[in-house]
């Protein structure tokens, strides 16, 4: 290729046998790759910027000679500003392909691309920035050293705002992560508000949902054995291993309480109790990790409703946080706490229970009817065990009839009969709790009678 002068004659340079550039921090230079074939064109733009600044910044000259080295030049500087790109090099049109590739390829839409061609005609201007995703277009005749540096100048500054705008819209991705680790995207959703910064106290939403509490028992007695940051180590483990359960289930957790949490679930009762036999059996492969370490099991106890709920943001101007009221998420707190009352793991309500779409495909159990503190009609209550161990679930089906039997006929009044019902679940199972309260009930009442209005309904007296 024949050599083109880059300056019109009025603006001719000497050039220096080496470049003397004094030596500024990397972060004080604006970097800027020249693509050539041609090494005159190299020293001539070297020398016509060599005491350029702008913003307080210096240059710092990458060179390539091919598009492949550019290629290789940008994957490594991938914080280029301005690239001077020949057109015509191994190829007719080695530096649109370079254009495209940074481009496309590499996702590289920051830095500026500059083409320079001594050969206007091999790659006509209006084809190029139509077809081209370049941001400017030069005949390398008309470069003269004033109009290369304003065309430098353009280019830096437009890359600086775009860095600028840029370096925002990562910080606003990861403000926008950071707070969907405090107000979740499905608490979002559920109030209708696309971004959080659409979020204002009082904003609320009333509908039917299902509300889990879970928590974990003793924790006051473990945690005693613990250092403060023991404590605070094993609670964050805990709910690592749990809540990924809750979101496969499409549930959100509204708030931590400690050792415990409410989750809700927006859509199906049925993902409240997956969520909670799932948990369970997490929390049996969390203790297989702690006992090979030496550390105590743990257990849980979770109760789930559903009913009507208000989801929204309380709090004050300064300090606000998602949460949700009503007597439904009350009542689930109380389902929770049964669990301790009946030594079982998983309670629904009936409530939980109609609204299963297939009530049979859950091991599950009538406990009875409960009225608990604050409330005044009685619920029903159902122990959902598949999340126990295996041993404990089989043998829990297959008592289930006689135990239910016996619950019914202790309901009835009929005491003795189903003292013999709970009898025969112990022998199987001499650790099922639930039979041993009612086996207890029953002597009591066969000793000291009942009244003719007595319902068999257990009246908590503490939440």
């Amino acid at each position: 290729m024949p050599t083109t002068s880059m300056l019109a004659e009025a603006d001719k340079l000497i050039f220096a046998a080496e470049e003397t550039v004094a030596i500024k921090p990397e972060q004080d230079l604006w970097k800027v790759i020249i693509v050539d074939d041609e090494e005159e064109i190299h020293n001539v733009t070297k020398l016509a910027l060599s005491d350029f600044t702008f913003e307080d910044k210096g240059i710092t000259f990458l060179s390539a000679y091919s598009g492949q080295e550019a290629i290789q030049l940008i994957q490594c500087h991938s914080d280029t500003a301005l690239i001077l790109l020949d057109v015509v090099m191994e190829t007719e049109d080695a530096g649109l392909m370079v254009a495209k590739r940074i481009r496309q390829e590499l996702g590289n839409e920051l830095v500026r691309i500059v083409l320079r061609t001594g050969q206007p005609g091999q790659a006509p201007e209006g084809t190029v920035v139509i077809n081209y995703d370049i941001n400017d277009y030069k005949a390398k005749t008309e470069l003269t050293t004033q109009k290369l540096f304003t065309t430098v100048v353009t280019a830096l500054r437009a890359f600086g705002h775009l860095t600028t705008i840029e370096n925002h819209r990562r910080e606003t991705e990861r403000l926008a992560l950071s707070s969907a680790r405090f107000v979740p995207r499905e608490f979002l959703q559920v109030l209708q508000k696309k971004s959080i910064v659409e979020i204002e106290l009082g904003n609320y939403i009333s509908s039917e949902m299902t509300v889990m509490f879970s928590d974990i028992r003793s924790f006051t007695t473990l945690s005693e054995m613990m250092t403060p940051q023991e404590n605070f180590d094993f609670v964050n483990a805990y709910f690592g291993y749990i809540n990924p359960i809750i979101r496969e289930n499409k549930g959100f957790v509204v708030k931590y309480l400690g050792d415990g949490m409410m989750a809700i679930f927006p859509e199906r009762a049925d993902d409240a109790v997956n969520a909670g036999i799932g948990q369970l059996k997490r929390v049996a492969q969390f203790n297989a990790d702690r006992q090979a370490r030496g550390y105590h099991p743990i257990e849980i106890g979770l109760g789930v409703h559903t009913g009507s709920l208000m989801v929204g943001i309380v709090g004050d101007a300064a300090r606000m946080q998602g949460d949700a009221l009503s007597d439904n998420v009350n009542l689930t707190s109380r389902l929770e706490g049964l669990t301790k009352f009946y030594g079982v793991s998983l309670i629904i309500s009936d409530e939980v229970f109609r609204r299963l779409e297939d009530p049979s495909s859950y091991k599950l159990r009538f406990l009875g009817k409960v009225q608990t503190k604050g409330r005044e009609a009685p619920i029903s209550v159902f122990e959902v065990f598949d999340g126990d161990p295996a041993a404990i679930c089989e043998v829990k089906q297959q008592t289930k009839s006689a135990f239910e039997e016996g619950l019914m006929l202790y309901l009835q009044k009929q005491f003795p009969e189903a003292s013999v019902h709970f009898n025969s679940v112990l022998k199987h199972n001499s650790e099922d709790k639930v039979a041993r309260l009612y086996l207890q009930r029953a002597a009591h009442c066969m000793v000291h009678g009942v009244p003719d209005d007595w319902t068999g309904v257990e009246v908590m007296q503490e939440k």
